[in-house]
């Protein structure tokens, strides 16, 4: 019985750590993405450089801020795949090429958006 019940206790710990990471998952790729759309993209679309630039440094660094934490609960390949297409994107604003930085600063939203719900628990997940 003692056994069973330090079973259950651990399963419980690691599921209520787990809901406390996707909570704060979600709301830091929906930060992320919301500045994709409302800033990154807008200046871009604009060809305001400067400030797409500016913006997209700090996406970048709270992107990394964070990665720390993701690396420990989502995929690797996920993340050096959002690591890459971070870094395409730098060069294309650097050059001012608005069809690739728009482009790949879309790929990065899907990519975020798929990262975090890859690892939500669901049946599909699970199983």
């Amino acid at each position: 019985m003692k056994t069973l019940f330090i079973s259950i206790l651990g399963m419980a710990v690691i599921i209520a750590s787990w809901s406390i990471f996707v909570n704060h998952a979600d709301d830091n790729i929906h930060k992320l993405i919301n500045s994709i759309e409302e800033d990154i993209l807008i200046s871009v679309y604009a060809e305001d450089w400067d400030n797409a630039a500016d913006q997209f440094d700090r996406l970048s660094k709270d992107w990394h801020d964070q990665k720390k934490i993701y690396s420990f609960f989502f995929n690797t390949t996920d993340i050096n795949n959002t690591d890459f297409s971070i870094a395409r994107t730098k060069k294309y604003i650097s050059t001012k090429d608005r069809s690739l930085a728009s482009g790949e600063l879309n790929c990065i939203k899907e990519q975020l958006g798929f990262l975090h719900l890859n690892e939500l628990i669901t049946l599909d997940n699970v199983f």
